[in-house]
C-alpha cells in the first residue's frame, strides 16, 4: 500500500513538472498582437523586449508596460500607470498625490515625452 501511494506521489511530481514546463515556454510566444508591438518599435528597443522574453516570466505587453513604468517614474516619481494606450502613444499616470495625468510616448522607442 505504501508503494502504491509513493508511485501515485511520483506521477503527481512528473505531471506538475511536465505542467510547468509547458507553462514556462508558453509564455515566451508573443501572440500576433504583441508580434505587430514588437513590429513597430526600433531596432534597439525590439532587442531589449526580445532580450526580456528569453528570460521568459513576462509577456511582451507586460515587457513594454515595465519599460515605460521605470521611464515614467524618473520623470513622475511614486506614480503608477493607471491606463495605457500603446497605439497612440499615451498613459494615465497616478501621481504619488494622487492626481491623473496622462503622459506621452514615442511608440517606437518608448521614450516620454511629457
Amino acid at each position: 500500500m505504501a508503494l502504491r501511494s509513493i508511485s501515485y506521489l511520483g506521477m503527481a511530481a512528473g505531471i506538475g513538472t511536465a505542467v510547468l514546463v509547458a507553462s514556462a515556454s508558453y509564455a515566451q510566444v508573443a501572440t500576433t498582437l504583441e508580434q505587430a508591438e514588437i513590429a513597430g518599435l526600433n531596432p534597439q528597443t525590439r532587442a531589449e523586449v526580445q532580450s526580456r522574453m528569453k528570460q521568459g516570466g513576462q509577456t511582451v505587453s507586460e515587457i513594454l508596460t515595465t519599460i515605460l513604468l521605470n521611464s515614467i517614474k524618473l520623470k513622475h516619481l511614486g506614480s503608477q500607470i493607471v491606463a495605457l494606450d500603446f497605439n497612440h502613444g499615451v498613459a494615465v499616470v497616478r501621481t504619488a498625490s494622487g492626481h491623473l495625468r496622462s503622459v506621452h510616448f514615442d511608440t517606437t522607442t518608448l521614450e516620454i515625452h511629457s
